[in-house]
């Protein structure tokens, strides 16, 4: 798993991105954030805490490996498609609490 990371960087990320992404994965074992549970290849995202559009932040503290699903939690806008993700997931109210702080440093309302 972490060579295939290391093998495909994102190209139009800056350096200091990709490899804060590898070191924060490696940081949090493969697991996500949010459900503690390991990630596959295809189910990672790479967020940025304070989006980069405000911050233009790549660093190490800004970043925080979630599961795909968690990722569009964090930046959906739709109710409809919340609630659906809201559903599936079954979330913990510890985990949606963390959710939230995300949501509302990407200037979401919260769920």
């Amino acid at each position: 798993m972490l060579s295939y990371i290391m093998r495909n960087y994102i190209p139009n990320r800056t350096i200091e991105y990709n490899d804060n992404r590898i070191s924060k994965f490696i940081a949090q074992y493969g697991k996500c954030a949010i459900l503690v549970e390991e990630l596959g290849i295809n189910e990672w995202h790479c967020h940025h805490i304070s989006p980069y559009y405000l911050s233009k932040d790549d660093s190490y503290s800004n970043l925080i490996i979630v599961h795909k699903a968690i990722h569009q939690l964090i930046h959906l806008k739709d109710k409809g498609k919340i609630e659906t993700l809201l559903q599936s997931l079954k979330l913990t109210s510890k985990q949606k609490e963390k959710v939230n702080k995300l949501r509302l440093k990407c200037l979401n309302e919260i769920i």
